[in-house]
């Protein structure tokens, strides 16, 4: 697979991943990308995994009863599940909530609910469907092609995705300085923040950042003056573009969850780093 043909990134405006497309701002386009992988996938059957624990561990957690569940439980996707994935619009939020559908077994001592999966932070859905990932096809994950940034090789490299780091919720207050003073108070986004960004298709990136703004600016404080302004679209459209920009890249920069994008591995033929980002859709090629 080479890096140049797909990026499904969920990162907003991500500035270093190369030709990504970014599903919030095109979301035809995301969706072709994932018919061209899972058509692109066609081929041997990938080798039987080793086993692996059914027991995933959310990097964030959501709140059930009151109390904070990171404890989850996944299984491998069988066949039948292969065939119920298959009848699903390949639109990418659809198909990616038929998987956590079918591989979340539970949430804490419960099956989850189809509401209890959209509110997932968007770390943990990625990070479940890892898991879900590892439990089918293994831990291995071969990149065929990768241009090396050294030599302009074309080379083949071997991804263990158990590896990848996951991060929980930065510390502290999730808030960002703007400028004249003012604060603002962000939350990460969750899959019904996905889907409320995805409700329209032909949205354009200014529109697509705006909702996006909707749902995770919670408020901005001017200390200065004891000023509160509520976060909602209006207060989007306000802001200036400069503060709107500071605001996206820190939900990229701080978003909890895999650590896909930040993967490298040195080149042995002449010994650079070469960036292998991974996104979701490209840990499901055996799919």
């Amino acid at each position: 697979m080479s890096t140049e043909k797909l990026a499904y990134n969920w990162n907003f405006d991500d500035q270093g991943t190369g030709p990504a497309i970014n599903p919030m701002e095109n979301a035809p386009a995301a969706s072709a990308s994932v018919q061209q992988v899972l058509a692109d996938a066609a081929g041997p059957a990938p080798a039987p995994p080793t086993p692996s624990p059914t027991l995933s561990l959310l990097p964030v957690g959501i709140e059930i009863d009151g109390k904070t569940v990171r404890d989850a439980e996944i299984r491998e996707l069988t066949g039948a599940d292969e065939e119920a994935i298959d009848r699903v619009h390949r639109n990418s939020l659809k198909f990616f909530d038929k998987l956590l559908q079918l591989g979340v077994v539970s949430l804490g001592d419960a099956a989850p609910s189809a509401a209890q999966l959209k509110q997932l932070y968007v770390g943990d859905r990625d990070s479940l469907m890892l898991d879900i990932r590892i439990a089918t096809f293994g831990s291995e994950l071969e990149m065929v092609g990768v241009r090396c940034p050294g030599c302009q090789d074309l080379v083949d490299f071997t991804v263990d995705l158990a590896s990848i780091e996951r991060r929980g919720m930065p510390e502290g207050p999730t808030t960002v300085e703007l400028r004249d003073g003012r604060i603002a108070t962000v939350r990460f986004p969750t899959g019904e923040d996905q889907e409320h960004i995805l409700a329209e298709a032909d949205a354009t990136t200014g529109q697509t950042n705006t909702r996006l703004l909707e749902r995770c600016l919670v408020h901005i404080d001017l200390p200065s003056a004891g000023i509160r302004v509520a976060g909602n679209a209006d207060t989007a459209r306000k802001l200036g573009i400069a503060d709107r920009r500071k605001i996206l890249m820190y939900l990229a920069d701080n978003a909890p969850g895999p650590q896909a994008m930040d993967l490298t591995v040195e080149h042995d033929g002449c010994g650079a780093e070469v960036p292998l980002p991974l996104t979701v859709a490209d840990i499901f090629l055996d799919l």
